[in-house]
């Protein structure tokens, strides 16, 4: 009898521990559960370098846009166009500009006067004021100057290739400022990824650029090429300044998990060495 009393008193205690281990594992499990929620906040579900890397992507769809609108536009400026009057007849519109081929050569290749010679001073730059600020004022400056390139045309075309060799400095920065960006934010088994997604954004931003720049100047005229663009960029700038931070350790946003990994595997890279005099010899 009394072995039977107490197969059954321990069979009620295993019952009870079972009931226990159970309750552990699945508030364990809740817990878990609650800090990844936790974790996961502002864009939900995209790690912060992702985020960065989707940011650069159309900070270069913007910069490249503004760089190849010109060549679209200036078929509008100079050409002749046919116009309707109320009853249907049709005349021809003179060009607003009366540039020669060899003028409108020397406009469209001004912007690369001034792209060639921020390309090594954007490195240094970059190492110096970070490469988030450089990146953003390099695009939101050329959005800006691409504002009022219509305005400078209408003026003077010697105003016009002044406002494209700015346009070329500061869009010249954007290439190396990245770098620097991908040196803070790119884990190292995963920088190809994420230089891919940011380096798509030129041959998107070509491809997109010209034929909007096409059906812009065709359906609302040629000012509205560089109008469309500009505001693009300046509102880009916007949401970059306030959603990227020029390291993870800085971004509010970023989960507890995603800041110790990239931290950790960047942990190994050698630190960097301060070159105070450049040996050119």
């Amino acid at each position: 009898m009394s072995f039977e009393m107490d197969r059954v008193e321990k069979g009620k205690e295993e019952g009870e521990n079972s009931d226990l281990y159970s309750y552990d594992a699945s508030s364990n499990h809740k817990a878990n559960n609650d800090r990844r929620k936790a974790d996961l906040c502002c864009c939900a579900c995209l790690p912060k370098r992702y985020l960065v890397a989707i940011m650069a992507f159309f900070g270069f769809v913007n910069v490249y846009a503004l760089r190849v609108n010109l060549s679209v536009a200036m078929v509008a400026m100079v050409s002749n166009r046919t116009a309707k009057y109320a009853n249907g007849t049709e005349y021809t519109v003179s060009p607003e500009l009366d540039w020669s081929p060899k003028l409108q050569g020397f406009v469209l290749s001004s912007f690369f006067y001034g792209y060639i010679i921020t390309q090594i001073p954007g490195g240094w730059l970059a190492t110096k004021y970070g490469g988030k600020n450089l990146f953003g004022c390099g695009v939101l400056m050329t959005a800006l100057f691409t504002l009022i390139t219509p305005p400078a045309a209408r003026c003077n075309v010697y105003l016009l290739v002044a406002v494209r060799m700015a346009e070329g400095l500061f869009e010249g920065v954007t290439f190396p400022s990245i770098y620097a960006i991908w040196r803070k934010w790119a884990p190292p088994l995963e920088r190809s990824k994420l230089a891919t997604i940011s380096f798509s954004g030129p041959f998107a931003g070509t491809v997109l650029g010209m034929p909007l720049s096409g059906v812009i100047a065709n359906s609302f005229g040629w000012p509205w090429v560089f109008y469309t663009f500009g505001l693009f960029g300046v509102i880009w700038s916007f949401f970059w300044f306030a959603l990227v931070t020029e390291s993870p350790c800085d971004h509010p946003k970023i989960s507890k998990e995603e800041l110790d990994y990239i931290q950790n595997s960047l942990k190994e890279d050698k630190p960097e060495k301060q070159v105070e005099n450049i040996p050119w010899e």
